[in-house]
């Protein structure tokens, strides 16, 4: 019960025991007052017959008693009225028939009102001739008496009831800067570390305010610090100072990164940019109008409305590069050719010489695995033909020998519907104890002839044809069957999830389905989004971790990537841990500022209470440097290879 209801229902328990008290007190007063009312009128009553009746007769006459007496109870109250010789013989007698009392019973008990018996003597001069008792009948007092009760109820009731509206809306406005607190607690629990803006006039609230306050601010100074002086080091590390792009080292790290991201990565193409007559620029114009021919050329092909998003870094010198992930040869090709176009005629148009011109070497890359080095060395070869050509070059990476798409797709599509889906478990383990946190379930698919098909030639094709979100969806029940199953899994299960499942609304509503049937299991599991897909579809898969925490579910970000918008996504999607790309977690005990940047993202982590998981750690020598720098656990073939999962 919230405080304010506390508050209240205390002050209408008072209330309502003032209302009782005031209520009895009163009934009682009123019933003490009609008491003596009623003895009063039975005495004088009494009194006044004795006085008649002596004055008009010698003797007790009973007939003249009777047409004396009569008509006095007639018109009064009375229970009875009797009259009696000096020797007790009863010389006449009337009793109330009936008198039934037009009051509820219960009030009655509750409060007795007996009638009064008054008794007078008859004289005539010395001598006394009887005596007079009368005794009142309470029903008229009794009427009077709930009448009045019951009006005094009603008002004291209303203006009770006045009362606590009164209160109540006080107490809503004591109590509302309280309602601030809890709330700004909350949030604060949730690592959203905000303060309060309205000041309560209570002093001890007050207190409250401000320690709640400084405590945030001091938070979000500690992380803003922290975050600028992550991308302080990522900018020195990996960003290009002229371009504001990323340098050769940084667009290589991305890049890794990229293609090491599962099932996002089907296809894509690598262009190589190069300003020929560069030099006579810098000779004749001077070095900054060379530089400035770099700039707009590096936010050309960076342009946030091109077709083709693209990562953009210095390659090396003059030269600048482009990465596009998933896109036809086709499309790279007369991008790079409208880019060189465009590019050309805007340096004919600033006055620069007709060998001033815009040249680029393309490769592109359709297989199972490939690198960044074989894709850089076939679109170095294409740039150095388009150089001496002009325009834009494809020379594209020859694939391996393999199985058409078409065989594959259809393998895969045939899996997925025949189940022919096994888990494998890789474990991830904690620093420093090294204990088993949490486990990984990875997916492997099996060929109609019994052989499995490998993640590296299987993924890549069921990302190219829109398959992903089919094979997720059977991979996240077999998950949860899993967990059912089998008892000896950690309390912690990871599933990964690829960017085309999170946009499709039949994977979203099937995994709402399950996940609302097992709550049970909704809690074990973690979906892992990776780096990639995060930065690309930022809205919906904010949406998407939204509605998983409601199911009780939880979400984490799988291949991070060191970008600059990789702090941001963090902070806004505040997943229960983030996963290094193994691209920086291999490099990171020979690269001194991969270290420096990691143990800032470290700090900058710990206000959030978000672990940093490394990945594809497969030396043991590294594990103690990633236990230094504060990392919460690491996953790789140091800590074990991925295992089919026990039976039980």
């Amino acid at each position: 019960m919230t405080l304010a209801r506390q508050l209240f229902a205390g002050i209408f328990t008072a209330f309502i025991a003032l209302l009782i008290g005031i209520e009895g007190i009163y009934v009682w007063s009123a019933r003490s007052h009609l008491e003596e009312q009623l003895d009063a009128h039975a005495n004088e009553t009494a009194t006044s017959l004795a006085l008649s009746l002596g004055a008009r007769a010698g003797t007790l006459d009973a007939s003249l008693v009777n047409i004396m007496v009569n008509p006095v109870f007639d018109r009064g109250h009375f229970q009875s009225i009797e009259v009696r010789s000096p020797g007790g013989e009863r010389v006449f007698g009337r009793k109330l028939e009936g008198g039934e009392i037009d009051v509820p019973g219960w009030f009655i008990a509750l409060v007795p009102l007996q009638g009064p018996r008054g008794e007078a003597l008859i004289t005539a001069g010395w001598k006394q001739l009887g005596k007079v008792i009368v005794q009142v009948h309470p029903g008229y007092a009794y009427v009077q008496l709930y009448d009045t009760a019951l009006a005094t109820l009603i008002w004291l009731a209303v203006l009770f009831a006045i009362a606590l509206l009164a209160v109540r809306h006080y107490l809503a406005g004591i109590l509302k800067p309280l309602q601030e607190i809890e709330q700004t607690a909350l949030a604060i629990s949730n690592r959203n570390f905000i303060s309060i803006a309205v000041e309560p006039r209570t002093r001890e609230l007050q207190r409250v305010t401000h320690a709640m306050n400084s405590l945030s601010s001091k938070i979000r100074d500690a992380i803003a610090h922290e975050s600028e002086r992550a991308e302080r080091l990522r900018k020195e590390a990996f960003e290009d100072p002229l371009t504001g792009r990323l340098n050769r080292r940084g667009f290589e790290q991305s890049v890794a990164a990229m293609l090491e991201t599962s099932g996002e990565i089907h296809s894509g193409a690598l262009a190589l940019f190069f300003v020929t007559g560069l030099e006579e620029v810098n000779r004749v114009f001077g070095l900054s109008s060379g530089d400035d021919i770099l700039k707009h050329l590096a936010d050309a092909l960076a342009e946030p409305g091109s077709q083709v998003p693209a990562i953009v870094g210095r390659w090396q010198g003059p030269t600048l590069a482009a990465f596009m992930p998933n896109i036809e040869a086709k499309a790279a090709q007369a991008w790079a050719d409208g880019l060189c176009r465009d590019f050309s005629t805007r340096l004919r148009e600033q006055g620069m010489a007709e060998n001033v011109v815009l040249s680029s070497g393309i490769t592109h890359f359709r297989e199972d695995t490939v690198t960044l080095a074989r894709i850089a060395q076939a679109a170095e070869g294409a740039l150095a033909g388009a150089i001496k050509k002009g325009g834009a070059l494809m020379d594209p990476l020859q694939s391996g020998a393999r199985a058409s798409d078409v065989d594959l797709k259809s393998e895969i599509e045939s899996a997925i519907a025949a189940n022919r889906i096994t888990l494998l478990g890789q474990k991830v383990m904690s620093l420093p104890d090294r204990a088993i946190l949490q486990m990984e379930l990875l997916s492997s698919l099996s060929g109609g002839d019994g052989q499995a098909i490998p993640a590296g030639t299987f993924v890549p094709i069921a990302s190219q044809h829109g398959l992903l979100a089919s094979l997720d969806r059977k991979v996240v029940e077999h998950a949860v069957a899993a967990l059912e199953r089998i008892k000896s899994l950690p309390g912690t299960v990871s599933v990964n999830i690829s960017m085309q499942s999170i946009g499709d609304n039949g994977f979203r509503s099937a995994l709402r389905d399950l996940l609302l049937k097992k709550k049970a299991i909704s809690g074990r599991l973690v979906f892992e989004i990776t780096g990639y897909a995060a930065s690309r579809l930022p809205d919906l898969t904010k949406a998407f971790s939204n509605e998983l925490r409601r199911l009780g579910a939880r979400v984490a970000l799988d291949n991070f990537d060191l970008d600059r918008n990789s702090m941001a996504i963090a902070h806004e999607l505040l997943p229960t841990y983030i996963k290094l790309a193994p691209a920086f977690t291999q490099q990171i005990a020979v690269r001194d500022d991969l270290r420096f940047i990691v143990e800032a993202m470290v700090r900058m982590l710990q206000p959030l209470e978000i672990p940093l998981i490394a990945q594809g750690v497969e030396d043991a020598s590294t594990i103690g440097i990633l236990a230094e720098l504060g990392l919460s656990a690491y996953q790789g073939y140091a800590g074990g290879r991925p295992e089919p999962l026990p039976k039980s």
